[in-house]
């Protein structure tokens, strides 16, 4: 196992080809890996891409911006209301979406982490959202199998980590990160501050190395000039880049 996984952006990014799927953390503006969202986008000639997050993004910013770009066959996802311009993509039919419950899909992830074929839920039974899957009658109620969601490439954002991978996350930039890194065959990590190994209390990892393929540096000046820009509000006219 190499030792040092900090490497530069575009060898870290170097692995991801058109048609793959791309499991990404953050809710909704926290803990999303900006720095490796903006990084991939300028990888133009990728195209077919297949996103699992929790939503795609806020206004203008994260996923949304791959979308724009037309980089996106289908996102994956709970929520896609916070920004005005998946709605026009999937209605354009430049876009497939398959929604589900927030608490399906972080099980539905950490199947994927666990190496499991997916959980039994009774949320959506008797809805649109159990339409073509298998059910099951236990104990006199009825679930759905929900099948575990694995991706090609994990995009996580870190506080803190070191350069085995051991990472850090602070407050609500948790979310859905520690899972999501466990759900890909490659994991590459965006860090705000990197430690030598060792300098971490261990008592304090969220997600270890073990599970980290790359390590990156973020790129905390374009973060906060996106996070300063204003946002699109949901009646702004939808401008395609």
């Amino acid at each position: 196992m190499r030792e040092n996984k900090v490497i530069p952006l575009d060898q870290a990014l170097a692995r991801i080809e058109s048609g793959m799927t791309i499991a990404v953390g953050g809710f909704i503006g926290q803990g999303d890996p900006l720095t490796l969202i903006d990084g991939l986008k300028r990888m133009t000639h990728i195209t077919d891409l297949v996103l699992v997050a929790n939503d795609a993004g806020f206004g203008e910013r994260g996923l949304v911006e791959l979308v724009r770009r037309g980089m996106v066959r289908k996102m994956i996802t709970s929520h896609v209301g916070t920004t005005p311009y998946i709605g026009e993509a999937v209605n354009a039919g430049d876009l497939e979406i398959e929604l589900m419950p927030q608490g399906t899909f972080v099980e539905r992830v950490r199947c994927g982490g666990a190496g499991l074929g997916g959980v039994l839920t009774p949320v959506g039974v008797g809805t649109e959202v159990a339409n073509g899957k298998q059910t099951f009658d236990i104990a006199g109620r009825t679930y759905l199998l929900e099948t575990a969601l694995h991706a090609d490439v994990a995009f996580v954002r870190a506080h803190v980590g070191d350069w085995r991978g051991n990472l850090v996350y602070r407050g609500t930039s948790r979310n859905h990160n520690p899972n999501i890194a466990t759900c890909a065959d490659y994991v590459i990590a965006e860090v705000e501050t990197l430690y030598c190994m060792g300098e971490l209390n261990p008592e304090a990892i969220h997600t270890a190395g073990i599970f980290v393929d790359a390590v990156v540096r973020s790129d905390l000046q374009y973060c906060v000039e996106r996070a300063l820009q204003p946002v699109a509000s949901i009646d702004s006219p939808v401008k395609w880049v």
